[in-house]
């Protein structure tokens, strides 16, 4: 079994470097890196000498020097006009003692191959993955097909009954498939829930509680892709009809979440004052809800007295939230329509931090968002690397900053999000206050344009 290389993890971690970071600093790929922290992986000798050389440390500091048994090829010299080390203090015993060049050849034959396996594995997994994504797309898009051939018809292809059993299935689908970053997808899907479901939700019946709960649902769901897109305004007013569906339903923990996301777009808007109204009417509305709605709730108060600077009632309720939040968030009850995970917390905590001027402690929270969240084009990985630009650039870590706005502006161009993109590009134009004059800030400026 695969054990975590702490050191080279600690090692990283103390620099405040981030994974992609690190990785350009040793000139390799950021899944390369993460499979050596993961014990997945070890570097072949000559990747190993790049990687003393960018940490200044040895191999043994590093975290390999078990792992090795053999000592990088070097050429022989004669005594006393030997090379000094390129890393930092390397003790003689480094590296095993030389071995043959046959023995050298094929450990660096097997180190190839240990690399092709893995990139080919990496390769299957992302294909594995974009078929996952293509069959999501799939079954949640059959529905609205049908539903689309019903209003051109007018007349229902299906009962209430079976629409209703059709969303609850595909409504936490669509959840699922917006996190893993089809805005596109469910962008063009949910028109299609929202036309049926409220037709049922407004009529008197067996089904309407329940056509009302998810309908609210696609209502909250369609918020966050307007939100993504900054159409403030369309997210207000989808965030009003999710709040209204949930009452209709009933449901105090939608209500909530409906009234929590409301809350963000305030801040979006910059009406403090209106998102600490609506935080305290979650809060209201809060008694009885699960944990997770709970946990949320405190952390999103205690990010918006962290933005009032208010430091005791910010403290408070971060640490209200840590003891609120489930153990485990997706066998919390409202898992299906939050998708709120511990990373989630974490993210709060280091806005908290950030605000606050605890840099250092906004970096610590800021790492176990970017350890916890998968690689990829997904909403809370672009989400945190702005965070993490944001934090570096308080820091007056220049050459951090950079790499990690370059990483930034990318992501949030390839997955449409133009709320984080503007974001890094608000980030860019302090970094260029502070340090218009470096060649690595120049170089960033034709992704900001």
């Amino acid at each position: 079994m695969a054990v975590r290389n702490e050191k080279l993890e600690a090692a990283r971690l103390q620099r405040r470097w981030s994974v992609e970071v690190a990785s350009a600093k040793v000139g390799i790929s950021v899944n390369t890196f993460n499979r050596w922290e993961r014990g997945l992986q070890i570097p072949q000798l000559d990747t190993l000498d790049r990687l003393c050389n960018a940490f200044n440390m040895t191999p043994e500091e590093l975290g390999f020097g078990d792992a090795i048994v053999s000592k990088r090829r070097t050429q022989v010299v004669p005594p006393g006009q030997e090379q000094p080390h390129t890393y930092r203090d390397a003790p003689e015993n480094s590296f095993s003692h030389l071995a043959d060049s046959d023995e050298i050849d094929l450990l660096s034959d097997l180190a190839r191959g240990h690399e092709h396996y893995h990139s080919q594995g990496e390769r299957d997994h992302q294909a594995q993955e974009f078929s996952r994504r293509e069959a999501m797309t799939l079954l949640v898009g059959t529905p609205s097909a049908i539903f689309g051939l019903t209003q051109e018809s007018d007349c229902s292809l299906l009962h209430p009954q079976e629409i209703i059993a059709l969303c609850e299935v595909n409504v936490p689908l669509c959840w699922q498939l917006y996190f893993e970053g089809g805005f596109t997808e469910v962008g063009q899907i949910l028109p299609g829930y929202i036309s049926q479901l409220t037709v049922i939700a407004q009529q008197p019946s067996l089904y309407q509680k329940k056509a009302a709960s998810l309908v609210s649902q696609v209502y909250q769901l369609s918020y966050l892709l307007a939100i993504q897109r900054q159409d403030f305004g369309t997210a207000l007013s989808h965030t009003s009809q999710a709040i209204t569906y949930s009452q209709l339903a009933e449901d105090r923990e939608l209500r909530v979440a409906a009234l929590m996301r409301q809350a963000y777009v305030y801040f979006c808007l910059g009406r403090i004052s209106s998102r600490m109204q609506t935080y305290r009417e979650a809060l209201h509305h809060s008694p009885g809800s699960s944990a997770l709605i709970r946990g949320y709730l405190y952390a999103g108060l205690a990010e918006t007295h962290a933005v009032r600077r208010e430091t005791q009632e910010a403290s408070y309720y971060l640490d209200l939230a840590y003891q609120t939040f489930p153990t485990r968030p997706e066998d919390d009850p409202t898992f299906s329509f939050t998708r709120f995970h511990w990373s989630t917390l974490y993210t709060f905590d280091g806005q908290v931090q950030l605000h606050l001027d605890q840099l250092d402690r906004a970096w610590e929270a800021f790492t176990k968002v970017d350890q916890s969240v998968p690689q990829g084009l997904v909403p809370l990985r672009t989400e945190v690397t702005v965070h993490q630009a944001a934090t570096t650039l308080a820091m007056n870590e220049l050459e951090q900053c950079c790499a990690l706005l370059e990483q930034a502006a990318t992501s949030t161009l390839a997955l449409g999000s133009r709320l984080r993109y503007d974001q890094a590009a608000m980030i860019y134009e302090h970094a260029l206050e502070k340090w218009g004059h470096e060649p690595c800030i120049k170089r960033l400026a034709p992704l900001f344009q």
